[in-house]
């Protein structure tokens, strides 16, 4: 996948471009498991979340899909333990439980938090289900 780089950021930037796009091309790809891994403690719940609203109708479409999610990573702006990187979304899958399926989306963008942990890596924050700003 891709990942936008000018090539001088630094490596604290450098390890949360990396989080986050190894978060976003799971997460978008609905490897829940690897996802899992790069979330802080409490945002686990908002992934059981989604992936409780998917539905076989979604499997299907996923199962289908041959080509699977593109993500590209914007720089992050890192204040303190916190920090954001945009993150650009292409050819993923919607989840839409109110309209009794989902479907594919060509592109859009996600703002995604992170959180320097005690022991000095980085992992994704959640406050509730991604939503793109398109």
């Amino acid at each position: 996948m891709l990942l936008t780089a000018c090539g001088s950021e630094t490596k604290e930037e450098r390890e949360v471009m990396t989080v986050a796009r190894d978060f976003a091309e799971a997460y978008f790809n609905y490897d829940f498991d690897k996802a899992s891994k790069l979330l802080t403690d409490d945002s686990r719940k908002w992934l059981n979340f989604e992936a409780s609203n998917l539905t076989e109708d979604d499997m299907v479409t996923l199962r289908n899909d041959g080509q699977g999610a593109e993500v590209d990573v914007d720089n992050p702006i890192i204040s303190g333990d916190g920090a954001t990187v945009g993150i650009k979304v292409s050819h993923f899958h919607v989840t839409d439980s109110l309209a009794g399926g989902g479907h594919l989306e060509e592109e859009a963008t996600f703002a995604v938090g992170l959180q320097r942990q005690a022991d000095g890596r980085w992992k994704v924050r959640m406050e509730g289900p991604l939503r793109s700003g398109r």
